[in-house]
């Protein structure tokens, strides 16, 4: 086996285990560092199971024996809580990246009465069904004291159609207005400016969206796609919430 693995591989590796190096003694997460191309011993920490690291870059997550030989990629889950301490960990990641996103990179609705129960991020496309479902409800949304914060992420990629029609949105001059008209189906006149959608697309990717809207609350959790206003509002009140 090579000695070396870049950091895709390790993080895109087709089975739960693989090996990375012969060795029999412990190593240091400096020396771990080494031996994963692309991976700072910053991104390594001690895993929750002994003997054992945790590597997480972004929002992904593996874990490697200490001796340097396997990387098992899966969820460590806690019998006694049924926590999921994988989950918490990419959840913190995805806490701090969107934290990181400066407000002047998203399209904003807020609460008419200024009163925000809850803030959700969310990754959207113009052209998405469930995207457009969504924002025909945005004021139940915010009327519920729910504040969006939209981020662009057209799924079919850069040069196409979608993409084009976030950047009119971005270089409208009431952005607000021109996303709810391109979400009705409406059309927007050809605008040229710098625009943040390949940003945010970007960060869409290390964050791990698969799909949109992809929503997420203030603690980095995953709270899917579409969801009505009050099924929305009930799980953000309780993420354990049983919805009908």
């Amino acid at each position: 086996m090579p000695k070396h693995l870049t950091l895709a591989t390790l993080i895109a590796l087709p089975l739960g285990l693989g090996a990375v190096a012969a060795s029999a003694q412990e190593i240091s997460k400096e020396e771990l560092a080494k031996r994963l191309n692309g991976i700072e011993a910053k991104d390594i920490t001690d895993a929750p199971i002994p003997g054992m690291y945790e590597v997480a870059v972004g929002a992904n997550v593996a874990y490697v024996t200490k001796d340097g030989r396997y990387i098992i990629r899966g969820d460590i889950i806690n019998v006694e809580t049924s926590a999921n301490l994988s989950e918490e960990t990419r959840a913190h990641a995805r806490s701090t990246m969107l934290g990181s996103v400066d407000q002047s990179s998203m399209i904003v609705f807020k609460p008419a009465n200024g009163q925000v129960k809850h803030t959700v991020t969310i990754f959207t496309d113009v052209d998405c069904g469930y995207c457009r479902q969504f924002h025909r409800e945005i004021d139940k949304v915010t009327a519920l004291g729910i504040e969006v914060h939209y981020l662009f992420y057209p799924r079919t990629g850069p040069n196409t159609e979608s993409w084009a029609k976030a950047e009119e949105v971005w270089c409208a001059p009431d952005r607000n207005a021109a996303l709810t008209r391109a979400k009705l189906g409406g059309s927007l006149p050809d605008a040229k400016c710098a625009t943040p959608v390949a940003d945010t697309y970007d960060l869409g990717q290390r964050i791990g969206v698969r799909g949109t809207p992809a929503i997420f609350n203030e603690a980095g959790d995953l709270i899917g796609g579409y969801l009505p206003p009050a099924s929305l509002a009930k799980v953000l009140d309780d993420p354990n919430a049983v919805l009908e």
